[in-house]
């Protein structure tokens, strides 16, 4: 996430996005109230994304690799 020259990345990112999102609706309600400490979302997003990253595997997709990093497109 970038916020004028700031780059959010990871858990920083799911923080600052959950402090500037509504409060309307169950989700973003939800994740405001998990994602709103910084410690919470560096505890809970590696979590998270461990288990993104394993459905994505199992469904069979690439990763985005939009830096063309090299080997860079499997889980």
């Amino acid at each position: 996430m970038k916020v004028d020259d700031t780059i959010f990345y990871g858990s920083e990112a799911i923080h600052a996005l959950a402090l500037r999102s509504s409060r309307k609706g169950f989700v973003n309600r939800f994740a405001f109230w998990v994602f709103r400490s910084k410690t919470a979302a560096r505890l809970i997003y590696p979590v998270l994304a461990a288990c993104r990253n394993l459905l994505l595997k199992m469904l069979g997709r690439t990763r985005i690799n939009n830096l063309n990093i090299e080997n860079n497109d499997r889980f």
